[in-house]
């Protein structure tokens, strides 16, 4: 579908705007994970160079260690394959075991680096040193959900909740999120920043419970599949949909568009009566064979084979059911942490807002069309993008 292209070229660009940038820097900064803040290349380049540069100075400096693995592990070194680059972090790791071995950012560091959610030895010892720090909590959660303790991942929710370590304007996007969807969807999100806050707003504030959150990495976990489509008395061929899942011309690799694809064929064949979401903030490869039958309803995309009437969807979503204000008025935002990643994020409204727009001036409704176009334009313009207005209404 056109709307679906239009959202998935818009994914495109912030995934890359949130890459691109000045790389200016004179002094080390912090470096903060990306459910926070997003920075270009160049920048995270400069970090690892800056944050080196301290630790030869003072190499107990934990802290320090801290900011130069997150460097090195966001920055992309062009010059190195994957498993090159992962050997560079597990360098730091090993030094780090050595300068400063008993601290909470070594333990948080090497549970990190380990990727092994089903181990959580160092992120417990991590968490005995620093309890309030909220970093480990996102480790648990995963830990937990993985392995069917719902429990657990309500504790650690409402801990996360009362850290407000999520900024407010993030909790606003995965509040109107939710509300993109319809009664008892399933809604498959792309990670941090669509997963975490969308699934707290459920646990901690009881807003929309009745929809399913299945994170797009997670979900070929057999477990994590099982106890979550539970909840909807649902249940998968999990080995057929992991079989169907291998590329057969690249021997045994695992291939997450296929099963995505496989996923949604079984879902509608099986429990037609379960709407499918997508957060627009999935890759596009993860979704590219479905995008003729995706449609935009706010910031999901639905999928169905039969063709849905998405524009009265849209007009309820944003008309009575989303926050709006934040994007109007945010008092102090251009002094918070992440304001970056939130004008770019904010950039996945502007297609569904330009279909409102054109909707209403095909109706000869000029106010509301203007009315819409008009914070289309305000946010594309925040986030440095005005051509994407230009490009849309020729």
């Amino acid at each position: 579908m056109k709307n679906a292209a239009v959202i998935m070229a818009l994914s495109l660009l912030l995934f890359i705007s949130c890459r691109s940038g000045n790389s200016q820097s004179i002094k080390p900064e912090k470096v903060y994970r990306i459910v926070y803040e997003i920075k270009s290349n160049e920048w995270y380049k400069e970090q690892a160079r800056l944050w080196k540069q301290e630790l030869d100075r003072n190499h107990q400096n934990a802290e320090a260690w801290y900011n130069y693995y997150n460097a090195n592990r966001y920055a992309r070194f062009e010059e190195l394959e994957t498993a090159d680059r992962q050997a560079r972090l597990n360098k730091i790791i090993e030094e780090m075991a050595q300068a400063v071995p008993n601290t909470y950012e070594y333990h948080l560091l090497a549970y990190w680096n380990s990727h092994k959610p089903d181990d959580i030895s160092e992120l417990e010892k991590a968490y005995a040193l620093q309890p309030n720090r909220p970093d480990a909590y996102y480790g648990f959660i995963s830990h937990y959900a993985l392995n069917q303790n719902p429990v657990k991942v309500g504790e650690f929710y409402q801990k996360l909740y009362q850290s407000k370590d999520i900024a407010p304007w993030l909790l606003n996007y995965n509040y109107n999120m939710l509300m993109s969807v319809e009664e008892n969807a399933v809604l498959i999100t792309n990670g941090d920043n669509d997963t975490y806050p969308a699934e707290m707003l459920q646990q901690v504030k009881g807003i929309r419970p009745d929809v399913t959150v299945l994170n797009l990495s997670m979900m070929p976990r057999r477990e994590y599949l099982a106890d979550k489509l539970a909840g909807k008395k649902i249940t998968v061929d999990h080995k057929a949909l992991m079989d169907s899942s291998i590329t057969k011309n690249d021997g045994k690799e695992f291939s997450r568009p296929r099963f995505i694809r496989e996923f949604c064929r079984s879902m509608i064949l099986d429990h037609p009566k379960i709407p499918i979401y997508f957060a627009v903030t999935v890759y596009e490869e993860n979704i590219k064979a479905l995008k003729e039958d995706l449609y935009i309803t706010g910031l999901a995309l639905c999928y169905s084979h039969k063709r849905l009437d998405n524009m009265a969807l849209l007009k309820k979503n944003f008309e009575d059911r989303f926050l709006l204000d934040d994007l109007q008025n945010a008092w102090y935002g251009e002094f918070e942490i992440g304001v970056n990643l939130r004008t770019q994020m904010n950039l996945n409204y502007v297609a569904p807002l330009l279909m409102l727009s054109e909707h209403y001036l095909t109706a000869a409704e000029r106010e509301k069309a203007d009315q819409w176009k008009a914070l289309a334009v305000k946010l594309a313009e925040k986030a440095g993008h005005k051509e994407l207005i230009e490009a849309a209404v020729k």
